[in-house]
């Protein structure tokens, strides 16, 4: 009898959670059309960790897919590559938002150019400060399932 209740209790649990999920999902706005221009001017052309922070806040993810994705990902590709002195301050926001160290994870992908995929694994391999090791081995797999695809 006890153990009914408890199998009705996590039941019911998970059925609100689930809800409550749906509702969330339903509640967020769609992608405008003069939010998906303003992503779509901006999406590839940030090039500080910062800036690219501030347009996932504004944008992403009602308004990441297509051109804009592409942008992002370009992006990210950018930012790895010509500046990854600054990979410090992605461990910083990507530890105070794990949704953005998603974002950023995610748009390392096969819409990159392949030299920049190599390099950002070899990279992360190599040239990882040592209190970066997380995220480096975020991003090493990150490369090697996108030039695996």
């Amino acid at each position: 009898m006890v153990a009914m209740k408890t199998v009705r209790s996590c039941t019911l649990l998970l059925v609100v959670l689930v809800a409550g999920a749906f509702m969330c999902q339903a509640q967020q706005r769609p992608c405008s059309t003069p939010d998906a221009n303003q992503a779509d001017r901006e999406a590839g052309r940030v090039r500080t960790w910062d800036a690219l922070y501030h347009s996932y806040r504004r944008f992403a993810p009602r308004c990441d897919d297509g051109s804009i994705a592409e942008g992002y990902s370009e992006s990210v590709a950018r930012i790895l590559v010509d500046h990854w002195n600054t990979l410090p301050r992605l461990a910083e926001l990507a530890e105070a938002n794990h949704t953005f160290k998603k974002f950023v994870l995610r748009h390392v992908d096969a819409t990159m150019d392949s030299g920049d995929l190599y390099k950002i694994r070899e990279r992360a391999l190599h040239d990882c400060p040592s209190d970066q090791k997380n995220i480096c081995g975020q991003l090493k797999r990150a490369a090697e399932h996108a030039i695996n695809e």
